[in-house]
């Protein structure tokens, strides 16, 4: 049976493109985000249909993370998009820009095995009608133990090619996008995102952030859906440990509280890193039971929050 891993895209026989989200630990089904929708006024083509991209989270501020994803039957993939095998036959589509230059780059340091492309790259919708790249090209580092290569290394790179971290006024500037969605005002925002540390500023509106993925990482089945009944919400503090994790999807990392440690999980797509090692932090979620032992999942955008103390 095909695998499904996180930041691979698949066609489905109705024709929307959906992002894969995590790696389900589920024969027979994945959890998807629907990003392009066949439409007849949207900006972009693939094999002779036009689309639209979905901005799900912003323009229909659904109540929870859960009501964005949708688990989907692996007999509804039509194509199957990996992003490490979707570098290496689309590179060349954006060849002599910028980005071919962070491609080899990452190369270089991770090898071409390791590097791949994820979002619209993958099917030529990056690219305007007269084959100009629209705005960036998103990639994605596969291994969670390169983690802490590319931290070392990013800064060398942002010199090598002439791109800067995040400006103070650009991740402003998303604080304020991202309340409308958040719409808790308990959640750091703003400090939330001055976390995000792979992100690479090339000018004041293009801006792309180096994602990490490793297929070895799996979601069980019992921490996707909605909240059953049986789950309550509970708030908790304590100190940060494995930070690191929070790259991967689901953000995880681990709390050490009064009550002893407790893994967090946070299915916000745009928190990526959110905490640091050593952050006292206070979340609320919904306390869930994984595997015989107490979890706790931020996934509603109403109600749950991480709070940076």
């Amino acid at each position: 049976m095909t695998a499904f891993h996180d930041l691979d895209h698949v066609v489905l026989k109705d024709g929307r493109i959906c992002r894969v989200v995590g790696n389900l630990n589920e024969p027979g089904m994945l959890l998807g985000y629907n990003v392009y929708s066949p439409s007849d006024d949207g900006d972009r083509s693939y094999k002779g249909v036009r689309y639209r991209k979905n901005f799900i989270e912003d323009e229909r501020l659904p109540e929870d993370a859960m009501d964005v994803y949708e688990l989907l039957p692996t007999a509804d993939v039509l194509e199957h998009h990996e992003p490490i095998e979707s570098a290496h036959l689309k590179s060349s589509t954006f060849g002599g820009t910028i980005w071919f230059d962070l491609y080899g780059k990452l190369v270089d340091i991770f090898g071409i095995n390791s590097v791949g492309i994820f979002g619209s790259a993958m099917f030529g919708l990056h690219l305007t009608p007269s084959g100009k790249v629209r705005k960036d090209v998103d990639f994605v580092i596969q291994g969670q133990d390169e983690v802490g290569v590319l931290r070392k290394r990013l800064p060398q790179i942002r010199d090598d090619l002439g791109f800067a971290p995040v400006s103070v006024e650009r991740q402003r500037r998303q604080s304020v996008r991202y309340e409308k969605v958040f719409r808790n005002s308990e959640n750091s925002l703003e400090a939330i995102i001055s976390r995000r540390w792979s992100g690479l500023q090339l000018t004041e509106d293009v801006v792309t952030t180096i994602r990490f993925r490793d297929p070895k990482i799996l979601i069980p089945i019992g921490l996707v859906g909605r909240s059953s009944e049986s789950c309550r919400d509970v708030v908790m503090s304590g100190r940060v440990t494995h930070a690191d994790d929070s790259n991967m999807f689901p953000r995880r990392f681990t709390l050490h509280t009064d009550h002893g440690m407790r893994d967090i999980y946070t299915f916000w797509w745009k928190f990526s890193t959110p905490v640091r090692d050593g952050d006292q932090v206070t979340v609320r979620g919904s306390l869930l039971t994984l595997e015989g032992r107490p979890v706790i999942r931020l996934s509603n955008f109403v109600n749950h929050w991480l709070k940076i103390l």
